[in-house]
């Protein structure tokens, strides 16, 4: 047989280069077509989540939760946490434990029990892996206000804001849990707040039906890092815990003249690390550690915060009744199953955990309300928010 003529080599070089820009011209439309269906071509889906799922827990409410490698949780989709050095024995300095370990978290003068933080059944997810929620991923958090009851109302007791330079380091408070009635593009949370620049890391409690596709009152977080606005675990928040999730359920909830639950909420900064820390419970039961917000995903809370609030927060669009806060009704001085928040604590310049006391009271719509209801001695202060029920 006769051999094959061999092909110059400025041809060979020439198919090679063609060859070379289709594939290049195939990933550019494949990348193309992923970004216009909202896929990110690097880090991985929440479909993506649930193929590694080492196992998938459904709850009795029908949220299911992909058991995720660590490494793999959506923290480290983001573009500063791509080379960390975290893992998933991590806990916080013994300096913090320290600090921590020494807050008088009482319930002075209530008549409340702390509620339950229900973990996920079968004793959650395995060693070495972090519970994800299987989701649509909607957000459903705006900022926008203005005067009519639509957009975001705040009624909060917030620190002052004074041109001494007071930093905090944490902040945490004891609020009571309800189940506020609220409609689907609503929400109604009770929470505590530290901001620094444009930085700022939400706790608390929420029921939330767009985002969580229930009314169920569940623990929540939220973080605003720059231009980044995300809920839980989806922009830079390392989740530790195994079997207590971020969007845990509470129970039970409180009814209004009958009995009243409570449960602690705490953030606090590692004076070691930087990292800021999320603790849920802790008040007659042992808290919970979920996880921590690196350092490096920030900016104005690289270092301390400047700003620490406890209170109410609800959301509405205008074409709907207003969602209620709280139990609904506006706070009053001499009624004790109001929604509030007590034990209103924040972490000083010197990592010592103390009462907030040069406090003020902030809301941006009348229809909602706060107020700083002293104890007869004046040794703790109780803050109810609420509004406003229909009936």
């Amino acid at each position: 047989m006769q051999g094959l003529e061999p092909i110059p080599v400025e041809v060979a070089i020439f198919y090679i280069c063609v060859l070379h820009a289709a594939q290049e011209m195939i990933f550019k439309t494949i990348c193309f077509i992923l970004s216009f269906l909202g896929i990110a071509a690097t880090g991985l889906s929440r479909k993506d989540l649930s193929k590694h799922a080492v196992k998938t827990i459904k709850t009795e409410h029908g949220a299911i939760y992909d058991c995720v490698d660590f490494y793999k949780q959506p923290a480290f989709d983001h573009p500063l946490l791509k080379n960390h050095s975290f893992h998933p024995d991590m806990r916080p300095s013994t300096t913090t434990q320290r600090i921590t370990n020494k807050a008088s978290w009482t319930m002075k003068g209530l008549n409340a029990t702390e509620a339950d933080i229900i973990p996920l059944k079968y004793g959650g997810c395995p060693r070495g892996t972090v519970p994800i929620r299987r989701t649509e991923n909607k957000k459903l958090r705006p900022i926008t206000t203005n005067d009519d009851i639509s957009g975001t109302v705040f009624s909060l007791s917030q620190t002052k804001i004074t041109p001494s330079n007071i930093i905090y380091n944490g902040v945490g408070a004891v609020i009571s849990i309800y189940k506020p009635r609220v409609l689907t593009s609503q929400y109604s949370s009770g929470e505590i707040i530290i901001k620094g620049g444009t930085d700022t890391i939400i706790a608390g409690w929420t029921v939330n039906p767009n985002k969580y596709s229930d009314s169920e009152t569940r623990f929540f977080a939220y973080t605003i890092a720059g231009d980044m606005h995300c809920f839980n675990s989806e922009c830079g928040f390392v989740l530790l815990s195994s079997d207590v999730p971020l969007d845990a359920l509470l129970k039970p909830v409180s009814v209004r003249g009958q009995q009243i639950y409570v449960n602690k909420f705490f953030i606090y900064r590692d004076p070691t690390s930087g990292n800021w820390w999320l603790q849920l419970g802790g008040i007659e039961k042992e808290p919970i550690t979920l996880g921590f917000w690196p350092r490096k995903i920030f900016t104005g809370l690289q270092s301390s915060g400047t700003y620490a609030a406890c209170g109410g927060e609800v959301y509405t669009i205008a074409t709907l009744p207003p969602p209620e806060m709280g139990t609904g009704l506006f706070p009053g001085p001499f009624m004790g199953d109001d929604a509030y928040c007590t034990e209103f604590v924040v972490v000083d310049n010197t990592n010592t955990i103390v009462y907030a006391t040069d406090t003020d009271l902030y809301t941006n719509n009348d229809a909602y309300g706060v107020m700083d209801v002293r104890s007869k001695y004046h040794t703790y202060h109780r803050f109810p928010f609420g509004g406003p029920n229909p009936n």
